[in-house]
């Protein structure tokens, strides 16, 4: 795919919206067939996690260096809203996979679909991260919106979809995230999930994080001037682990594989295109 923009991934995803909410407006009226359970929506229990994170990673998408960080792992539910960061949420099974953070709500709740919208902050870079980075503009952090759907094919098999937007203007522009997980559980109390995902990005983003000014190139910086275009950003995959300890305490860890694709990996900041990323933590959750 060769092409990407804003208005085409929107357009996708109300399609989407509007299916959920038809299916949900046609379940209206018909018998539950189960009753909520805790910390789900529809209960008013509150559900929380606290824990942390030891991550190693590339320091940005297409860097050769690498950086480790110890991260919180907040997640708190109330209801049909989540507040979460680290993959807080993921621990609370709230539909977010672990790179996802901040405020989010379930919309639409029908059976094997639902709707999820989130507001968070993030997506800056310092020009002084890196050496290569150096004289490029920096990447101020931003608010960005997401709207996201998830099909629950069967027991084991789920398909998720999400548009991210930068609600300021900040060079954030739109990305759109496409996820297939093969979950399963072993005993002792031990989950794993199986991931694949193609991720796409609109020309803002792609110019914001691989672009080189016409500008700027061979005067600030001695990298050549690029301007990649919208489509294919990466593609990867991976495997989340969870064990279930003595009563509320979970140890959770992750591995990632991921191949920058198409003007993301021709362009002059990337170094080393295919990564990977591990993460090892402990959490508590009640």
């Amino acid at each position: 795919m060769n092409t990407f923009s804003t208005t085409t991934a929107w357009q996708a995803c109300l399609c989407a919206v509007g299916m959920a909410l038809s299916a949900n407006a046609s379940a209206q009226g018909a018998p539950a067939t189960t009753a909520p359970v805790e910390g789900t929506p529809g209960h008013a229990g509150f559900v929380w996690a606290l824990g942390a994170t030891l991550d190693n990673g590339a320091s940005y998408a297409g860097s050769d260096r690498r950086s480790t960080g110890l991260r919180p792992v907040i997640g708190v539910a109330l209801g049909r809203y989540t507040l979460s960061s680290g993959g807080g949420g993921a621990l609370l099974d709230r539909d977010l996979d672990r790179a996802e953070s901040g405020l989010s709500a379930r919309l639409v709740d029908h059976g094997k679909m639902r709707l999820t919208g989130s507001l968070r902050f993030g997506g800056g870079r310092k020009a002084g991260d890196e050496p290569r980075l150096q004289g490029l503009p920096e990447i101020r952090r931003t608010l960005r919106g997401r709207l996201g759907v998830v099909y629950d094919a069967n027991d084991h098999w789920s398909f998720r979809s999400s548009l991210s937007q930068d609600l300021l203007g900040r060079g954030g522009g739109a990305i759109l995230n496409n996820t297939a997980r093969y979950e399963l559980d072993l005993p002792p109390g031990t989950e794993l999930a199986l991931v694949a995902g193609l991720h796409l990005a609109d020309r803002t983003y792609m110019r914001s994080f691989f672009g080189v000014p016409a500008a700027l190139a061979g005067v600030t910086t001695p990298l050549p001037a690029f301007q990649p275009r919208a489509g294919v950003h990466s593609t990867e995959v991976g495997v989340d682990w969870r064990q279930n300890l003595h009563h509320h305490w979970v140890l959770l860890g992750g591995l990632r594989y991921s191949q920058l694709r198409g003007d993301a990996r021709r362009s002059p900041l990337t170094v080393k295109p295919d990564n990977y990323s591990v993460s090892v933590g402990l959490a508590y959750r009640y």
